[in-house]
């Protein structure tokens, strides 16, 4: 707790400033849109992807949705290779094949005409996905802002957050609009293609190739950050052997899995409360959209008090939130929505903020492939505590008591990791 009090005493007096710059707001806009399609068409969109599209090709509904699950364990492998990529080539080299050949693999699932295509289609979407977006993209954010990512992250997010509450209607409206599912999911593979030539002759992959300066601070300021001949420290290994990887994946993780294991249970836990199914979604759309707000605000909370204390107060956040939804109150329960809205804003923001502190942006690649595996592994256990925490309980009561029970093994991770920067950029 020392540590946390005295990281707030050093950090309170750091300004928030959104003074990114015209090309740098191009950057924040950008990943923004990447983040878009890896939350809207590997995780929401499947609420219509996957019926509509089961239905269209007559595959059975419960195989088609099985299949998502070895799909993303694959996608979190594959993201080790995506790493390499980036590190060895850059982010821009990363996102244009990951998006060329994403877009193609997308327009291939929208049309399998059966199981077997659909499996392989997916589990290259997803991977191919999971590379222009949570590879390619968090590294384009930790080689343009440095120092202000807390912040950067915070607007950039917003993206996931948007795909919540968005892209269930957007898929839905075109495949109205042109006659079929396989027709709106084909649109959406036409455009990732059209974003891979944008990226080539537009999205540079540094600030310093784009004339810029990270953070878009004056030079002087960042001799420290000079990037010419650059020789890579890391390794796998050395990542792998490093605690705070381990720590930062244990209290990530942890906060992804209650994410995951509150938010896909919140219909029926409010359902469980007495309200009808259509009350009950609208309550789940209005947290995902208070999660933009989330967003912002837990970004100038990470770049005013640095992103260890950010995620300190974070996790206490999301106990009192869950918290407030156990009590029988009306009153109550608005809060917790309000409370777990604004969490879910700044779930995804925390990981790739603090890979750039501890192991800086050049060794960002390598470091956050490994971290974001291990916690993609802790977060993937949340169907798994649920049901347990179900059978064991009886009730989503009890399994929101339980997921804010193990939320306090993610404050006792980031009390213990040490935040000090790893290895110094030359």
């Amino acid at each position: 707790m020392k540590s946390i009090s005295g990281s707030i005493a050093k950090k309170e007096n750091k300004k928030v400033s959104n003074n990114f710059g015209k090309k740098g707001w191009s950057v924040i806009i950008y990943v923004g849109i990447l983040y878009y399609f890896m939350t809207g068409m590997t995780v929401d969109g499947l609420n219509v992807l996957v019926p509509g599209l089961s239905e269209l090709h007559g595959m059975n509904y419960n195989q088609v949705l099985a299949i998502s699950t070895p799909a993303g364990i694959i996608a979190l492998i594959s993201c080790m290779f995506y790493g390499w990529l980036a590190a060895k080539k850059g982010a821009q080299f990363t996102a244009v094949l990951c998006l060329a050949l994403g877009g193609l693999a997308t327009i291939w699932y929208g049309n399998a005409g059966n199981i077997v295509t659909y499996a392989i289609s997916l589990t290259l979407m997803v991977s191919l996905i999971n590379g222009f977006s949570n590879i390619a993209g968090n590294v384009y954010m930790a080689n343009w802002f440095p120092h202000k990512k807390g912040l950067a992250f915070g607007w950039a997010s917003m993206g996931m957050n948007l795909a919540s509450a968005t892209i269930v209607i957007v898929l839905s409206t075109l495949s109205v609009k042109f006659g079929g599912m396989n027709i709106s999911v084909t649109i959406i593979g036409v455009f990732m293609i059209g974003l891979a030539v944008i990226t080539k002759f537009f999205m540079k992959g540094t600030p310093e190739e784009a004339g810029c300066t990270p953070d878009n601070e004056p030079s002087d300021q960042l001799s420290e950050e000079k990037i010419e001949d650059y020789v890579h420290k890391l390794t796998y290994t050395k990542v792998f052997k490093t605690k705070e990887t381990w720590l930062m994946a244990i209290a990530y993780g942890v906060n992804g899995m209650v994410t995951v294991g509150v938010m896909s249970q919140l219909v029926p836990r409010l359902m469980e409360r007495g309200y009808e199914l259509n009350s009950a979604i609208m309550m789940l759309t209005i947290a995902a959209i208070v999660g933009l707000f989330g967003s912002y605000a837990w970004g100038a909370v990470d770049q005013k008090w640095g992103t260890k204390t950010a995620s300190f107060f974070f996790a206490i956040w999301y106990i009192v939130g869950i918290g407030f939804n156990l009590i029988d109150n009306t009153i109550c329960l608005y809060i917790s929505l309000f409370m777990i809205g604004v969490a879910i804003g700044g779930n995804a923001n925390f990981p790739p903020s603090m890979v750039t502190t501890i192991f800086g942006r050049r060794e960002f690649p390598m470091a956050f492939t490994v971290m974001n595996t291990i916690q993609g592994v802790i977060r993937n256990m949340a169907f798994l505590v649920l049901a347990a925490a179900i059978s064991i309980t009886g009730s989503f009561t009890g399994a929101y008591m339980v997921f804010m029970a193990i939320e306090v093994i993610s404050i006792i991770a980031i009390i213990l990791l040490d935040d000090k920067p790893k290895f110094i950029e030359d």
